[in-house]
């Protein structure tokens, strides 16, 4: 029995280290507003190390448009901060041949390169 569990847990580990490993191209469309260095940046700090950017759609697996919100700099806001008025949210569009297969809107546009890591790792293999 402790064998087979073995085995199981080996199994799933495997699986989920070769998922992560599988390289993604993506291409930022025309009308993003962030920068391809905050998502070369951020996306290795949430689990996605082998996502690269590439400038031409032939070469990509996927188009982002990703508009952000109340856009924090490559490290965050940091400090007090008084009153603030309401920020805008972050909109991260994901489109492979032309079509939106993932979308998010976060306030802080790290939890929308979060979002977009988790879909990378999980549903763009279903």
């Amino acid at each position: 029995m402790r064998a087979i569990l073995t085995l199981v847990l080996c199994g799933l580990t495997t699986e989920s280290l070769l998922s992560q490993d599988k390289p993604v191209k993506i291409m930022l469309a025309t009308t993003s507003s962030t920068p391809a260095a905050f998502l070369l940046e951020n996306l290795p700090k949430v689990g996605c190390p082998n996502v690269t950017i590439v400038l031409d759609e032939s070469n990509a697996d996927y188009v982002l448009e990703a508009q952000g919100g109340d856009f924090e700099g490559a490290h965050g806001s940091e400090g007090s901060h008084g009153p603030r008025p309401p920020r805008p949210k972050a909109r991260y569009r994901l489109f492979k041949n032309s079509a939106a297969v993932f979308g998010t809107t976060p306030v802080k546009e790290k939890n929308a390169v979060k979002d977009l890591c988790k879909y990378l790792q999980n549903g763009s293999s279903k």
